[in-house]
C-alpha cells in the first residue's frame, strides 16, 4: 500500500509544479543589486477617492425620472 503512494504523490507534486507560476526577477533575487525591478513613482494616497458628504435631498419624482424608461 505504502508503495503505490509515494509514486502517486510524487506524479501529483510534479504536476501541481508545472502549473505554478514564475516569480518576478526582482522577487526571485532580492539581494542581486543588478536585478532589473519596476519603476518607482508617486501616487496620492487620496487619488481616485469620492466625497460622500451630506448633500441636500433632491425631488423624488425628478430622480424617478431620471432613471426611469426613456419614452
Amino acid at each position: 500500500m505504502n508503495l503505490v503512494k509515494v509514486p502517486l504523490l510524487m506524479a501529483i507534486a510534479l504536476v501541481l509544479g508545472a502549473c505554478t507560476a514564475t516569480i518576478p526577477e526582482h522577487l526571485a533575487r532580492p539581494a542581486d543589486p543588478n536585478a532589473r525591478v519596476p519603476a518607482v513613482s508617486y501616487r496620492s494616497v487620496t487619488a481616485g477617492a469620492a466625497s460622500f458628504r451630506p448633500a441636500e435631498p433632491k425631488d423624488w419624482r425628478e430622480l424617478n425620472r431620471q432613471v426611469g424608461p426613456k419614452s
